[in-house]
């Protein structure tokens, strides 16, 4: 019986072949040079947003080595008994110090003699910004220093990503009081390839943040 079917559908098959048509070396010509330009555009892109990304890390790692510098340091300036008079604005300026100089290197004082070889990412004070801010939870809200208002390097009108409402959702009903050092930084990219088809995407702006607790702030 299998000898059979195999010699029926043997028949079958030569009878019907399958005629596939093939393909010339011109038409596979043709058809790589159309794909190329749309698959080129595609790589461009991703490598260019790959470029976005490891400077949006750059940022974030900037962030977080000046929340975690300053993280013991005192925001507020105190009297002979502890009592806070007023901000400590050496804290602010010191924390934004921090966060520049990990992004410029050359700005320290030790690259001054040592030339700095590796990547620089200097902020624009026309279109980029530092946003340093101290918040104070306790069960009747989070107050935010300094006392003016968040603390900005440049003193734009650049938003900062948080509020004292949005803090204190950050903590459940119940939680101790906490103080926090916020350090933003909003950052303008611009490409680095700055192919003709990428343009109408940037600039593009980047934001990062680090959030840090601060004894020296509980309430």
């Amino acid at each position: 019986m299998k000898n059979h079917l195999h010699n029926f559908f043997s028949k079958i098959i030569r009878r019907n072949p399958a005629v596939l048509p093939r393909k010339s070396k011109a038409q596979s010509l043709t058809e790589f040079a159309i794909t190329l330009p749309v698959l080129f555009i595609l790589l461009s892109g991703v490598v260019e947003y790959g470029f976005a990304l490891n400077y949006y890390l750059s940022l974030l790692d900037a962030t977080r080595e000046a929340a975690r510098f300053y993280s013991n340091s005192d925001p507020f300036l105190r009297d002979t008994n502890r009592n806070i008079v007023g901000d400590n604005t050496l804290f602010y300026g010191g924390a934004a110090g921090v966060l520049v100089r990990n992004l410029d290197p050359t700005l320290d004082e030790d690259f001054k003699d040592d030339p700095y070889v590796g990547r620089i990412i200097p902020l624009n004070p026309a279109t980029d910004e530092v946003i340093i801010t101290v918040y104070s939870k306790s069960d009747s809200g989070a107050v935010s220093y300094p006392t003016a208002g968040s603390f900005r390097l440049f003193a734009s009108t650049t938003e900062s990503l948080f509020t004292s409402e949005e803090v204190e959702g950050l903590f459940e009903n119940g939680t101790p009081d906490a103080g926090l050092l916020i350090v933003e930084v909003h950052y303008t990219y611009n490409a680095v390839m700055n192919l003709p088809w990428t343009a109408p995407l940037f600039p593009m702006k980047l934001r990062a943040y680090t959030i840090m607790p601060l004894p020296a702030a509980d309430p």
